[in-house]
Protein backbone atom coordinates (compact mmCIF):
# COMPACT_ATOMS: atom_id res chain seq x y z
CA UNK A 1 0.00 0.00 0.00
CA UNK A 2 1.52 3.90 -1.12
CA UNK A 3 2.62 6.10 0.95
CA UNK A 4 0.04 8.91 1.98
CA UNK A 5 1.20 12.12 0.80
CA UNK A 6 1.93 14.78 3.16
CA UNK A 7 -0.36 17.86 3.93
CA UNK A 8 1.97 20.61 2.49
CA UNK A 9 2.76 18.57 -0.95
CA UNK A 10 -0.89 18.47 -1.42
CA UNK A 11 -1.57 22.59 -0.53
CA UNK A 12 1.27 22.98 -3.08
CA UNK A 13 -0.59 20.40 -6.07
CA UNK A 14 -3.52 22.75 -5.26
CA UNK A 15 -1.83 25.58 -5.32
CA UNK A 16 -0.41 24.91 -8.76
CA UNK A 17 -3.47 23.57 -10.21
CA UNK A 18 -5.55 27.31 -9.25
CA UNK A 19 -2.30 29.09 -9.99
CA UNK A 20 -3.26 27.48 -13.77
CA UNK A 21 -6.55 27.57 -13.74
CA UNK A 22 -6.32 31.24 -12.86
CA UNK A 23 -3.71 31.60 -15.86
CA UNK A 24 -6.49 29.61 -18.05
CA UNK A 25 -8.96 32.08 -17.39
CA UNK A 26 -6.75 34.90 -17.84
CA UNK A 27 -6.00 34.00 -20.92
CA UNK A 28 -9.39 33.15 -21.72
CA UNK A 29 -10.44 36.90 -20.80
CA UNK A 30 -7.40 38.25 -22.77
CA UNK A 31 -8.78 36.51 -25.71
CA UNK A 32 -12.65 37.82 -25.21
CA UNK A 33 -11.10 41.27 -24.42
CA UNK A 34 -8.97 41.23 -27.61
CA UNK A 35 -11.60 40.01 -29.37
CA UNK A 36 -14.12 42.56 -28.23
CA UNK A 37 -11.51 45.36 -28.83
CA UNK A 38 -11.34 43.80 -32.74
CA UNK A 39 -15.32 43.75 -32.50
CA UNK A 40 -14.81 47.37 -31.20
CA UNK A 41 -12.21 48.12 -33.63
CA UNK A 42 -14.22 47.19 -36.92
CA UNK A 43 -17.29 48.44 -35.39
CA UNK A 44 -15.49 51.74 -35.20
CA UNK A 45 -14.19 51.61 -39.13
CA UNK A 46 -17.80 50.66 -39.94
CA UNK A 47 -19.08 53.83 -38.33
CA UNK A 48 -16.31 56.10 -39.59
CA UNK A 49 -17.12 54.51 -43.20
CA UNK A 50 -20.46 55.45 -42.54
CA UNK A 51 -19.67 58.68 -41.61
CA UNK A 52 -17.83 59.45 -44.73
CA UNK A 53 -20.30 58.05 -46.67
CA UNK A 54 -22.80 59.96 -45.33
CA UNK A 55 -20.33 63.36 -45.61
CA UNK A 56 -20.20 62.27 -48.94
CA UNK A 57 -23.59 62.31 -49.56
CA UNK A 58 -23.99 65.50 -47.73
CA UNK A 59 -21.74 66.98 -49.95
CA UNK A 60 -22.89 65.80 -53.23
CA UNK A 61 -26.32 66.60 -52.17
CA UNK A 62 -24.61 70.48 -51.64
CA UNK A 63 -23.07 70.30 -54.47
CA UNK A 64 -25.94 69.22 -56.40
CA UNK A 65 -28.30 71.93 -54.95
CA UNK A 66 -25.66 74.79 -55.78
CA UNK A 67 -26.17 73.46 -59.56
CA UNK A 68 -30.03 73.42 -59.11
CA UNK A 69 -29.50 77.11 -57.76
CA UNK A 70 -27.04 78.26 -60.59
CA UNK A 71 -29.45 76.86 -63.17
CA UNK A 72 -31.83 78.32 -61.58
CA UNK A 73 -30.13 81.80 -61.95
CA UNK A 74 -29.09 81.55 -65.17
CA UNK A 75 -32.74 80.77 -66.55
CA UNK A 76 -34.14 83.57 -64.53
CA UNK A 77 -31.34 85.53 -65.87
CA UNK A 78 -32.14 84.52 -69.02
CA UNK A 79 -35.60 85.03 -69.07
CA UNK A 80 -35.62 88.51 -67.27
CA UNK A 81 -32.71 89.21 -70.37
CA UNK A 82 -35.31 88.18 -72.75
CA UNK A 83 -37.84 90.78 -71.56
CA UNK A 84 -35.55 93.52 -71.65
CA UNK A 85 -34.58 96.24 -74.18
CA UNK A 86 -30.89 96.00 -75.25
CA UNK A 87 -29.22 98.97 -76.66
CA UNK A 88 -26.39 98.81 -78.85
CA UNK A 89 -24.18 101.62 -80.00
CA UNK A 90 -21.67 101.18 -83.05
CA UNK A 91 -19.28 103.68 -85.51
CA UNK A 92 -20.24 102.46 -88.79
CA UNK A 93 -20.29 103.65 -92.20
CA UNK A 94 -23.52 104.72 -93.78
CA UNK A 95 -24.53 102.15 -96.33
CA UNK A 96 -26.19 105.29 -98.26
CA UNK A 97 -23.78 108.21 -98.39
CA UNK A 98 -19.94 107.53 -99.19
CA UNK A 99 -17.41 108.03 -96.72
CA UNK A 100 -19.94 109.58 -93.88
CA UNK A 101 -18.99 107.45 -90.87
CA UNK A 102 -22.22 107.34 -88.51
CA UNK A 103 -22.99 107.10 -84.44
CA UNK A 104 -25.49 104.52 -84.87
CA UNK A 105 -27.88 103.76 -81.59
CA UNK A 106 -30.21 100.83 -81.99
CA UNK A 107 -32.74 99.08 -79.72
CA UNK A 108 -32.63 95.18 -80.83
CA UNK A 109 -34.51 94.10 -77.37
CA UNK A 110 -38.12 93.44 -77.00
CA UNK A 111 -38.86 95.89 -74.60
CA UNK A 112 -39.29 99.45 -74.36
CA UNK A 113 -35.85 101.12 -73.12
CA UNK A 114 -36.02 104.25 -70.86
CA UNK A 115 -34.10 107.02 -69.77
CA UNK A 116 -31.06 105.52 -72.12
CA UNK A 117 -27.23 107.23 -70.91
CA UNK A 118 -24.78 106.67 -73.52
CA UNK A 119 -21.44 107.97 -72.22
CA UNK A 120 -18.02 107.67 -74.46
CA UNK A 121 -14.40 107.59 -73.40
CA UNK A 122 -12.82 109.76 -73.94
CA UNK A 123 -15.70 111.93 -74.35
CA UNK A 124 -16.79 111.84 -78.32
CA UNK A 125 -15.29 114.50 -80.84
CA UNK A 126 -15.31 115.19 -84.64
CA UNK A 127 -12.71 116.31 -87.26
CA UNK A 128 -15.61 118.61 -88.65
CA UNK A 129 -15.57 120.60 -85.24
CA UNK A 130 -11.88 121.41 -84.90
CA UNK A 131 -11.25 125.23 -85.65
CA UNK A 132 -15.07 125.95 -86.31
CA UNK A 133 -16.40 127.24 -83.59
CA UNK A 134 -20.02 127.74 -85.42
CA UNK A 135 -20.00 123.88 -85.75
CA UNK A 136 -22.38 121.74 -83.61
CA UNK A 137 -20.74 120.17 -81.21
CA UNK A 138 -22.24 116.39 -81.13
CA UNK A 139 -20.72 116.10 -77.20
CA UNK A 140 -23.09 118.55 -76.20
CA UNK A 141 -26.04 117.77 -77.74
CA UNK A 142 -29.42 116.80 -75.73
CA UNK A 143 -29.12 113.43 -76.19
CA UNK A 144 -25.51 112.91 -74.38
CA UNK A 145 -26.23 115.32 -72.05
CA UNK A 146 -29.46 114.34 -70.91
CA UNK A 147 -29.94 110.82 -72.78
CA UNK A 148 -33.14 109.36 -74.72
CA UNK A 149 -36.46 109.45 -72.91
CA UNK A 150 -37.30 106.17 -74.83
CA UNK A 151 -36.52 104.08 -77.21
CA UNK A 152 -39.26 101.26 -78.84
CA UNK A 153 -38.25 98.36 -79.79
CA UNK A 154 -36.79 98.50 -83.62
CA UNK A 155 -35.75 102.26 -82.90
CA UNK A 156 -32.89 103.44 -84.66
CA UNK A 157 -30.89 106.41 -84.47
CA UNK A 158 -28.60 107.38 -86.62
CA UNK A 159 -25.73 111.08 -86.24
CA UNK A 160 -23.66 112.41 -88.81
CA UNK A 161 -20.13 111.28 -87.12
CA UNK A 162 -17.26 112.20 -89.76
CA UNK A 163 -16.09 112.08 -93.19
CA UNK A 164 -13.95 108.90 -92.84
CA UNK A 165 -10.90 109.98 -95.23
CA UNK A 166 -10.77 113.08 -92.86
CA UNK A 167 -11.10 111.30 -89.19
CA UNK A 168 -9.03 108.07 -89.73
CA UNK A 169 -6.07 110.43 -91.49
CA UNK A 170 -6.70 113.12 -88.49
CA UNK A 171 -4.71 112.60 -84.85
CA UNK A 172 -8.18 112.55 -82.31
CA UNK A 173 -8.99 109.31 -80.95
CA UNK A 174 -9.35 106.36 -82.59
CA UNK A 175 -10.60 104.24 -79.99
CA UNK A 176 -13.67 104.98 -77.34
CA UNK A 177 -15.01 102.79 -74.58
CA UNK A 178 -18.89 103.10 -74.50
CA UNK A 179 -20.82 102.60 -71.72
CA UNK A 180 -24.88 102.65 -72.16
CA UNK A 181 -27.37 102.49 -69.19
CA UNK A 182 -30.97 102.40 -69.13
CA UNK A 183 -34.39 101.00 -67.29
CA UNK A 184 -36.23 98.39 -68.38
CA UNK A 185 -40.01 96.73 -68.08
CA UNK A 186 -41.16 98.26 -64.22
CA UNK A 187 -38.47 100.94 -64.58
CA UNK A 188 -36.24 98.24 -63.38
CA UNK A 189 -32.70 99.07 -64.47
CA UNK A 190 -31.12 97.15 -66.82
CA UNK A 191 -27.68 95.59 -67.06
CA UNK A 192 -24.93 97.88 -67.59
CA UNK A 193 -23.40 97.52 -71.17
CA UNK A 194 -19.73 98.10 -72.65
CA UNK A 195 -18.70 98.55 -76.03
CA UNK A 196 -15.02 98.71 -77.58
CA UNK A 197 -14.98 100.50 -80.58
CA UNK A 198 -11.88 101.07 -82.90
CA UNK A 199 -12.00 103.23 -85.86
CA UNK A 200 -9.00 101.45 -87.28
CA UNK A 201 -10.91 98.35 -88.33
CA UNK A 202 -11.99 100.75 -91.55
CA UNK A 203 -8.22 102.03 -92.32
CA UNK A 204 -7.29 100.34 -95.85
CA UNK A 205 -10.77 99.27 -96.77
CA UNK A 206 -13.59 100.34 -99.21
CA UNK A 207 -17.00 100.37 -98.73
CA UNK A 208 -19.82 98.99 -101.11
CA UNK A 209 -22.74 101.84 -100.73
CA UNK A 210 -26.05 100.52 -101.91
CA UNK A 211 -27.80 102.69 -104.40
CA UNK A 212 -30.69 104.89 -103.14
CA UNK A 213 -32.96 107.72 -104.23
CA UNK A 214 -31.25 110.12 -103.61
CA UNK A 215 -28.48 108.41 -106.40
CA UNK A 216 -31.50 107.77 -108.75
CA UNK A 217 -32.59 111.74 -108.41
CA UNK A 218 -28.83 112.63 -109.83
CA UNK A 219 -28.67 109.82 -112.38
CA UNK A 220 -32.18 111.34 -113.72
CA UNK A 221 -30.51 114.63 -113.49
CA UNK A 222 -27.77 113.57 -115.09
CA UNK A 223 -29.71 112.19 -118.25
CA UNK A 224 -31.96 115.31 -118.68
CA UNK A 225 -28.37 117.36 -119.08
CA UNK A 226 -27.47 115.19 -121.90
CA UNK A 227 -30.91 114.85 -123.60
CA UNK A 228 -30.91 118.42 -123.24
CA UNK A 229 -27.37 118.82 -125.46
CA UNK A 230 -28.89 116.15 -127.44
CA UNK A 231 -31.62 118.49 -128.69
CA UNK A 232 -30.08 121.54 -129.68
CA UNK A 233 -27.87 119.67 -132.19
CA UNK A 234 -31.18 118.57 -133.52
CA UNK A 235 -32.06 120.41 -136.95
CA UNK A 236 -35.36 120.76 -135.77
CA UNK A 237 -34.42 122.51 -132.75
CA UNK A 238 -31.86 124.80 -134.23
CA UNK A 239 -34.46 125.99 -137.14
CA UNK A 240 -37.05 126.78 -134.06
CA UNK A 241 -35.24 128.27 -131.99
CA UNK A 242 -34.84 125.16 -129.32
CA UNK A 243 -38.15 124.53 -129.24
CA UNK A 244 -39.51 120.95 -130.33
CA UNK A 245 -41.84 120.92 -133.70
CA UNK A 246 -44.84 118.79 -132.88
CA UNK A 247 -46.86 118.44 -136.27
CA UNK A 248 -49.69 117.59 -134.74
CA UNK A 249 -49.80 120.49 -132.65
CA UNK A 250 -52.18 123.57 -133.77
CA UNK A 251 -48.94 126.32 -132.73
CA UNK A 252 -46.10 124.19 -134.88
CA UNK A 253 -48.57 123.76 -137.93
CA UNK A 254 -47.61 125.13 -141.02
CA UNK A 255 -50.52 126.69 -143.11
Amino acid sequence: MPPVESGPDLIAIITVLIAIGALIVAILAWLAANTQAKMAQDQAAEARRSADAANEQVSLGKDQLDVALRQLELEQQVHREQQEPYIVVDIQPSAFVSSVLLVVIENTGPTVARNVRITFDPQIERFEEIGDPSRFILAESFLFKNGIPAMPPGRRIELFFDLGSNRLNSDLPKEYTVTVDCDGPGDRPVETMTYKIDLRIYEGTEQIHVKNIHDGVKMLEKVKEELGGIRKLLPYERANGGTLANPAHPSTRRT
